[in-house]
C-alpha cells in the first residue's frame, strides 16, 4: 500500500501531520474526547504510511547502489 504514494503525497502527510501534532500542543485544553480520538486517529495512520513509503524508498535505493 505505501508504494502507492508519491513523494508529494507522502511530504503532505508529513506536513499534515506536523499541523496536527501542533494543534494538539497549542490547544491541548480547547478539544473534546471525540476530537482528540479522531486527531489520535489521524496521527497513528499519517506517519505510518510516510514512515513505510520511506523504508521502502531507502531499500530500493540501496538495491541499486
Amino acid at each position: 500500500m505505501s508504494r502507492e504514494l508519491t513523494l508529494e503525497q507522502a511530504a503532505e502527510r508529513a506536513h499534515q501531520t506536523e499541523i496536527i501534532a501542533r494543534l494538539v500542543e497549542d490547544f491541548p485544553h480547547h478539544l473534546t474526547d471525540c476530537e482528540v480520538s479522531a486527531i489520535a486517529t489521524l496521527l497513528k495512520r499519517l506517519p505510518g504510511d510516510v514512515a513505510s513509503w520511506m523504508i521502502e524508498e531507502l531499500a530500493e535505493r540501496e538495491a541499486k547502489a
